[in-house]
């Protein structure tokens, strides 16, 4: 547990910094992309900014969100992701990726990765919104009724859960 005031703490302060810097884009775009696969989600490399994480990818967010704007027009904005690439595109291919999954961990780890590396501003919403859906039916299919039945230690096992205990 962090020893350190919630708001107004060092770990924001340095982040804040950081996100000021970011000057392009191009360079938002993988800043954010970075940030969220190591602190963001269950498949995170780290949780060293356990009381914070959330509070800075907002941040990163707003920044990415004024550079987009600055940089793309409006159909761009509505039909590209901000790292220029076709957003519909990028969407029937995972979406496809999850039509051809029958394994609800797999079909688990593809939703996650999703959001992940794709939640807005990196897509624009009006495509992100449609696709997440989408792969969350396909989710909740392949998870059938008897996936909360599994005993807890059994279901840690069978996600690959690490216990982390605070004392």
């Amino acid at each position: 547990m962090a020893n350190y005031k919630i708001h107004d703490n060092p770990v924001r302060d340095e982040w804040v910094k950081k996100i000021g810097a970011l000057s392009s884009l191009a360079k938002g775009v993988q800043f954010l992309k970075d940030f969220r696969e190591q602190y963001t989600t269950p498949l995170r490399k780290s949780f060293d900014l356990e009381l914070d994480w959330g509070w800075i990818e907002l941040k990163i967010e707003q920044k990415l969100a004024l550079l987009k704007h600055k940089e793309m027009n409006d159909a761009q904005i509505l039909n590209k992701n901000a790292d220029g690439t076709d957003a519909q595109q990028l969407a029937n291919q995972v979406l496809a990726s999850m039509d051809r999954c029958n394994d609800k961990w797999e079909a688990e780890k593809i939703h996650i990765q999703f959001r992940q590396q794709w939640k807005p501003p990196l897509m624009p919403v009006n495509v992100f919104q449609d696709t997440d859906r989408l792969l969350g039916n396909k989710l909740m299919e392949l998870r059938n009724a008897n996936y909360y039945d599994m005993p807890l230690e059994e279901l840690r096992k069978a996600r690959g859960v690490n216990v982390v205990t605070l004392q």
